[in-house]
């Protein structure tokens, strides 16, 4: 008898064993990010933000959408208000900034019911992760317009931002509007992603292990590192808040409404390769002292099909040269924009509050290479 114990004992010692060996060759060998690739499916990231520890929840939401068919990538952002019918049945409506966020599973399960989307991964970050994370990368150069005051080491044009220089240009906006904080944090991701080739030199298995040191989250340093590569090839960037019906208590709910127009509006381009170039709205400023230079570059983006909502003269210093600024985070409008005239300096300074996707400010040199 007690050697049928024994033995009973130490098969089951093996099995747990040899389970748990499997389970480890399992997490330190999977990749599902291959998988989707192959599949040629969205690859979806649930990141969620906070300052401080809050009990595994967060006032910050994104999710980026990868197509690795076309390289495309999209940033959705989600109102920390948002609310989420969580449960197998979907009646604990709550805030998605309420929600514990240690369960990720019913979380996910609740995303792909409410907003139609499979988010397998997620990526928890801190401020201090923030702060970290960019001056592991060595920093951004972020545009200054006019979206904060000139003086105390910012200047008109570009400026070199560490860490935690970026941490205060997202947390000090006015009022500490959460969407103001969007536009903000699609600056320095815009920035980032327009000098990635930077980072053809350094990626790298080592420096994927060493980034996501950072972080917690559920994928895999082989993971992220076949997402960067992804990343890091030939693509576009596009971001959006999700839309969303709000009642008069302040409320936001997504609807069936608010879906099409999500999917209508910003889904579809992340698939389709479609380009419409008389959706584009552009504004142009005279940054020279030439009289009529806006006047003329009006023209001539109306005959190549572009919609010119204003015109007139820049408040802003003089520049060498023409620039061209994505104010409303569509890489493809604003690419479309500086290949019809021309324009090789891109900046991006999110502002979702105008009318224009694009804003011109004219230089002294010539335009596609005339005089002027």
């Amino acid at each position: 008898m007690k050697k049928k114990i024994v033995i009973t004992v130490a098969i089951l010692i093996i099995a747990i064993i040899s389970l748990t060996a499997y389970r480890y060759y399992y997490l330190i060998t999977r990749n599902i990010v291959d998988v989707l690739i192959a599949q040629k499916r969205l690859i979806n990231i649930l990141v969620a933000g906070s300052n401080v520890y809050r009990e595994n929840r967060h006032r910050f939401y994104c999710i980026v959408s990868v197509n690795p068919e076309n390289g495309k990538i999209g940033i959705t952002f989600l109102p920390p208000e948002l609310q989420i019918a969580m449960g197998s049945r979907g009646t604990d409506v709550r805030k998605l900034c309420e929600i514990d966020f240690s369960d990720f599973t019913e979380l996910r399960e609740s995303l792909q019911r409410e907003i139609k989307l499979n988010v397998p991964f997620y990526v928890e970050l801190y401020a201090v992760d923030v702060e970290r994370i960019v001056d592991f990368v060595r920093g951004v150069d972020i545009f200054i317009l006019d979206q904060i005051p000139l003086g105390k080491g910012y200047i008109f044009g570009q400026n070199y931002f560490d860490g935690r220089k970026v941490l205060k240009y997202i947390n000090e906006v006015p009022g500490g509007s959460i969407f103001k904080k969007f536009d903000r944090i699609q600056d320095v991701a815009f920035a980032m992603y327009s000098s990635k080739e930077r980072f053809d030199g350094v990626f790298s298995y080592e420096f994927v292990q060493e980034l996501i040191k950072f972080c917690k989250t559920n994928i895999m340093p082989q993971e992220l590192y076949s997402l960067g590569k992804l990343v890091l090839k030939k693509g576009v960037l596009s971001c959006t808040v999700l839309p969303c019906e709000v009642d008069d208590s302040g409320q936001y709910r997504f609807d069936e409404i608010s879906y099409k127009i999500y999917e209508k509006e910003f889904l579809t381009s992340l698939v389709k390769d479609e380009e419409n170039v008389s959706a584009i709205k552009v504004k142009i400023l005279n940054g020279t002292d030439i009289p009529g230079l806006a006047r003329k570059m009006r023209n001539l983006l109306i005959r190549e099909g572009l919609n010119v909502v204003e015109f007139g003269t820049s408040p802003y210093p003089k520049l060498p040269y023409s620039i061209l600024i994505n104010q409303r985070g569509n890489y493809i409008n604003t690419n479309k924009t500086a290949e019809l005239t021309g324009i090789k300096h891109i900046y991006h300074v999110i502002d979702n509050t105008q009318l224009h996707d694009v804003l011109i400010i004219l230089g002294k040199e010539s335009l596609k290479g005339e005089e002027e």
